[in-house]
């Protein structure tokens, strides 16, 4: 699902992502879905 939102046609693509931290991805992940919220509402 990960993947399909961030555009990857293919599992390895989203898959070379895992190792990152959670924190580093955490603040633009927020900003993306406050981008997303704010277009739905």
């Amino acid at each position: 699902m990960i993947g399909k939102l961030l555009g990857h046609s293919q599992v390895q693509m989203t898959a070379r992502y895992t190792h990152l931290a959670g924190d580093p991805v955490r603040q633009p992940a927020n900003d993306v879905a406050g981008m997303i919220a704010g277009r739905l509402g």
